[in-house]
């Protein structure tokens, strides 16, 4: 017999060998290493690879991780984190610029404050270069803070009153005055509230107002004779008993104004809207009257001798009083009785 070829009973012994080391070690490692005979496997099952686990060992891995578990969350959270993150980073930077902006809006009330009881200090100073500089500093604190206009122009009007109502003044000869009147002339109205500009009783001369806003202020009883007043907006202007004589008023507004028994002799009122105004009793001699809107004006009893003021008939809504509606002219010299005399007012130079 060749010797590669192993014989019979040595081949039987071998595979005893063989069988015998399986069964003992299926015996030491228990029913779980037995593994299944080698055959077809079941339709739809796939044999895991094996994966070394801790220890060394080949392990076979579990069942795939189900969505809601804890892994799932976890990827979750990791995902979101930067987001909320990133949201709770901005809410913070909201609040803290709001609380930035409300710290300064104090602040800057506080200033306007300090401002203002500064510029009221000054008011009463004996040099006149330093109420002026109190003046402009208030116009400034409406220009910055619109919700201090009506204190200021409260303040303003009171300063005017204080110090140009004893005796007749020439606004040149008090620049503090002048200034004063600028800054009131110059506001928005817009931000005025319910302040209005008070100078009922003031004597000035030759005051310079030209287009300035005046619109609803109570000059009633003032003289301000030869003041300047072309193309100021007048809307509403309360000059009952004033003494406007030798003003410029060209181009004035003085729609709904009430002149009444006010002294307009000498003025010039070119091209002046008096529309709706109550001219009741004014004096008008001499006035320039050339290209004047009466629309709705009230003439009933004023006076003006060269008689070319237009007929109450000229316009439907003339007047509404029963005198200038019993005849088709407004009479220009009434009948003067002890009940209705006007007293005149005073003429300044």
């Amino acid at each position: 017999m060749s010797r590669g070829i192993p014989r019979a009973g040595a081949r039987s012994r071998q595979l005893r060998r063989i069988a015998d080391r399986r069964e003992r070690a299926g015996h030491r490692d228990g029913p779980r290493s037995i593994r299944p005979p080698l055959g077809a496997r079941r339709p739809g099952h796939r044999r895991r690879a094996p994966e070394r686990g801790g220890g060394g060992r080949w392990t076979t891995s579990g069942p795939a991780e189900q969505p809601g578990g804890s892994a799932h969350w976890a990827n979750l959270l990791a995902t979101t984190l930067p987001g909320l993150a990133a949201v709770a980073a901005l809410v913070f930077t909201w609040i803290s610029v709001a609380q930035v902006s409300d710290e300064l809006t104090i602040s800057e009330q506080g200033q306007i404050a300090d401002r203002y009881d500064a510029a009221v200090e000054k008011l009463i100073d004996d040099s006149v270069d330093v109420r002026r500089g109190a003046i402009y500093s208030m116009q400034s604190i409406m220009t910055d803070s619109p919700r201090t206009q009506p204190a200021v122009i409260d303040m303003l009007s009171k300063y005017i009153r204080d110090h140009a109502t004893k005796k007749s003044a020439a606004v040149d000869k008090a620049p503090d005055i002048q200034a004063a009147l600028y800054a009131l002339g110059n506001r928005d109205p817009s931000h005025d509230g319910d302040a209005v500009i008070d100078l009922r009783g003031v004597r000035l001369r030759k005051v310079e107002l030209k287009g300035a806003s005046l619109t609803h202020a109570d000059l009633g009883g003032a003289v301000l004779s030869g003041g300047d007043f072309e193309k100021a907006d007048l809307t509403g202007v309360n000059l009952e008993l004033a003494v406007l004589s030798g003003a410029h008023l060209a181009d004035a507004d003085l729609t709904d104004a009430d002149a009444t028994r006010a002294d307009l002799r000498g003025a010039d009122l070119t091209g002046v809207n008096l529309s709706r105004a109550d001219l009741t009793g004014t004096r008008l001699d001499r006035a320039n009257l050339t290209e004047t809107t009466w629309n709705g004006a009230n003439l009933t009893g004023a006076r003006r001798p060269e008689g070319d003021l237009p007929d109450a008939t000229s316009s439907p809504e003339a007047t509404s009083s029963p005198e200038a509606t019993s005849s088709p002219e407004v009479t220009l010299r009434p009948e003067v009785t002890p009940s209705s005399r006007v007293t005149p007012s005073p003429e300044v130079t």
